[in-house]
């Protein structure tokens, strides 16, 4: 039943996807302004860096635009990439932790915007029917887009696409909207990768590094031993390893007299409260393990650590792109769809008859979210990481 769906769907993506009158693609070097839209999550953002490197790469002295939500702004606040940073937050593109309001005026001041700019290019990565519908009505030259609700129509050129249920990574699958939307050759197109490289890219401010050094001198306690940087929680619970095997952990550093904090918010801090119940009295000291980081902060401590451990989520990502040895912990989602990339990243993944096939980026259970055990994550051992981790860190490299 559901490759029947997947049939119709890609039939009808197909239909909708065509154009009655087609736009002759510009000549790149015609390409002056350009507007880049990607409204999801932190995590799908930063698989998009690299598609927005390539994109600077291959057009160096155009103005490119990004219209985000307020979610990731942080990310993008001092990313020299970007001439200008759109926000407008009221499109909804998620099913979870995701809210907009209707907001008519807000969206046709919006578009308004966007018109008066007059962009030559506008690439829409995110695919909704609203972001297609801006993207048709925003007057630009010419558009590419990806789409999932059938409004391929509203682009110049459609790139067909469903990152979900086509198998590969996320990054390789933004990255091919560029030599199907700029009909590069298989040449041309190699040539270019070349000069890139296939991982998320992201910049940290100097401030932010002169901030979480700061910070580190009250974590730093054996000087000599690495510095382990940990994420317990996740974008959904069903992603979220076990406080018991958290708790193991600890009690294996501790032996170990290595430097370990836990990253996060009040989520994170909840939850190391629940760890902190499998620990005997005073073992663990939650505050002197934990900072409440924003994101960007996060990452830079990641960059500074040796290894990073945790499930599925921005956090791991950014270990990826700051080239931080990690161990990603992954159940209901397919970690050939989004693990970091590198012999340095490892990830620890049980599949079970429920878990998701080859092709598909999520489980049989909707994500986890319908999922009344969660045994794929249930069956990850502390052993299993601890084994990873002495793996990684056969020396001490404290940077």
């Amino acid at each position: 039943m559901n490759d029947f769906k997947k049939i119709i769907k890609k039939r009808l993506n197909q239909l909708t996807g065509r154009k009655i009158f087609k736009k002759k693609l510009p000549d790149l070097n015609s390409l002056n302004k350009i507007l880049v839209i990607s409204l999801y999550f932190r995590g799908d953002f930063l698989f998009h860096t690299t598609f927005l490197q390539t994109l600077k790469t291959i057009l160096p002295n155009s103005a490119i635009d990004i219209w985000i939500k307020s979610r990731v702004k942080d990310i993008v606040f001092h990313d020299p990439r970007f001439n200008e940073i759109l926000i407008f937050d009221d499109i909804k593109t998620a099913s979870y932790n995701d809210s907009a309001y209707l907001n008519l005026k807000g969206k046709l001041n919006f578009l308004k915007r966007l018109r008066r700019t007059k962009y030559d290019l506008i690439i829409d990565l995110t695919g909704k029917y609203s972001t297609g519908i801006f993207t048709l009505f925003s007057v630009s030259k010419y558009s590419i887009g990806i789409n999932y609700n059938f409004f391929g129509f509203c682009y110049d050129k459609f790139i067909e696409l469903n990152s979900a249920t086509e198998g590969g990574h996320l990054i390789d699958k933004y990255l091919s909207v560029i030599p199907k939307g700029f009909e590069l050759t298989n040449s041309e197109w190699e040539k270019i990768k070349n000069n890139v490289q296939i991982k998320p890219y992201i910049y940290i401010d100097n401030d932010v590094k002169i901030y979480v050094k700061e910070k580190l001198k009250s974590i730093i306690e054996f000087e000599e031993t690495p510095l382990i940087t940990l994420h317990a929680t996740s974008g959904w619970k069903a992603k979220e390893l076990g406080s018991k095997v958290f708790a193991i952990l600890i009690k294996y550093f501790i032996s170990k007299e290595y430097n370990f904090v836990f990253i996060g918010d009040e989520n994170d801090r909840n939850k190391l409260a629940e760890i902190n119940t499998y620990l005997s009295n005073n073992e663990f000291d939650i505050e002197k393990h934990f900072l409440r980081l924003n994101f960007m902060e996060s990452t830079e401590l990641i960059r500074k650590s040796d290894l990073f451990i945790g499930s599925d989520s921005a956090p791991l990502h950014a270990a990826g792109a700051v080239d931080t040895p990690s161990i990603g912990i992954f159940g209901p989602t397919n970690p050939d769809f989004s693990r970091p990339i590198g012999d340095k990243h490892k990830i620890i993944y049980h599949q079970l008859p429920c878990s998701a096939s080859n092709n598909r980026q999520y489980c049989t259970r909707n994500a986890g979210f319908t999922c009344p055990t969660i045994d794929c994550m249930k069956s990850i051992t502390a052993d299993e990481i601890i084994n990873i981790i002495e793996e990684l860190l056969p020396g001490f490299s404290v940077k």
